[in-house]
């Protein structure tokens, strides 16, 4: 099928930037549709910069890869503005004219929310204030009202279906994880839109014939940087800092340092389940006692080995998903293949 999705298996931060970037380079999609707010950013490493993004999809660095912003996305206009320079894709990128602005008075609102800053752990980028408006039918600023951003303005469903009655192959690029869903999360400590990959389809106007393989992302322990649960959360602060240096465990957007607990089985199963997840990929393994990739995960021991047993119980839950992907390092390629 031709619309991969890559989705989050836990809390946010599993690295989805990362992997989709790497899959984009892998198979050349002829598009990478992104939906959700610029409160989710992702970094991505690539020929010796450091892309952190906001809004503009991670595969950005495949050439070829059409970038399109779905109607289920959020956009703060000077953000986005600069992530194009950054990134010089102004001949690549497509918005859907129903994706909201995000405004001032947005921002303002949220930051203005003590309960939703401190208790729930909002990162006051607007996000929430204008999901709420636009359930509340209020009046909003969409993309085809935005001048700054008329160029890129196109009807997104129909350039994308009729691009799938001809062949084309997509990718679909989700935002957060499974823990945050406000459908399927662990309410109240999470975002304002659901974070599954059927949502993500029909943010981006296609429909679930299309569904090709779905990513699910790991990494071997969970970490978020707002409240909520964190199972058998670390406290001892030599092993916090490494997580926090070596897995660079700091918010893109909030600049927080993440909390770290360890890996959530029944969390995990879930994702896989809810999202129908056909692939596994897993991030930061390197952080892990074990992790030779220099010889394959044959040859891994220790806590690395225990994982990837662990994983095992993961894959047995219906669609039975395989784990393709370990990502070892923060480059672009460094990545163990599996397929």
């Amino acid at each position: 099928m031709p619309v991969d999705i890559v989705v989050g298996g836990q809390a946010g931060d599993e690295g989805k930037g990362k992997i989709a970037a790497y899959l984009a380079v892998k198979n050349n999609y002829d598009y990478s549709i992104r939906v959700g707010g610029p409160n989710a950013g992702h970094t991505i490493f690539f020929k010796d910069r450091i892309y952190a993004l906001k809004t503009i999809p991670g595969a950005f660095v495949s050439r070829r890869t059409k970038l399109v912003l779905g109607a289920g996305t959020y956009i703060i206009t000077d953000w986005l503005e600069k992530e194009i320079a950054l990134t010089g894709v102004e001949n690549r990128l497509i918005i859907d004219p129903h994706a909201v602005i995000i405004e001032q008075r947005h921002t303002g609102a949220e930051r203005a929310d003590a309960r939703l800053m401190g208790k729930i752990g909002s990162v006051g980028t607007g996000l929430g204030a204008a999901v709420r408006d636009r359930v509340d039918r209020k009046k909003l600023r969409f993309a085809k009202d935005e001048p700054r951003l008329k160029r890129y303005v196109k009807d997104v469903p129909e350039l994308l279906n009729k691009a799938l009655a001809k062949g084309s192959r997509m990718l679909l690029e989700g935002t957060q994880g499974m823990k945050l869903s406000m459908l399927h999360g662990e309410y109240p400590f999470v975002t304002s839109r659901d974070t599954t990959a059927s949502t993500f389809m029909g943010e981006a106007g296609l429909g679930p014939k299309y569904a090709g393989e779905v990513y699910a992302i790991f990494k071997p322990y969970v970490t978020r940087v707002g409240p909520g649960m964190v199972a058998k959360e670390v406290k001892d602060k030599k092993t916090l800092s490494r997580y926090h240096t070596q897995g660079r465990e700091v918010g893109s957007v909030s600049g927080r340092l993440r909390r770290v607990g360890e890996f959530e089985m029944d969390v995990a199963r879930r994702a896989v389940s809810i999202n129908s997840a056909t692939r596994l990929a897993v991030t930061h393994i390197d952080l892990l006692e074990g992790a030779d990739v220099s010889r394959g995960i044959k040859s891994f021991t220790g806590e690395a080995k225990k994982f990837l047993a662990t994983l095992e119980k993961v894959c047995a839950v219906y669609p039975y998903p395989k784990v393709e992907l370990i990502s070892y390092g923060p480059g672009l390629f460094d990545v163990l293949d599996l397929k």
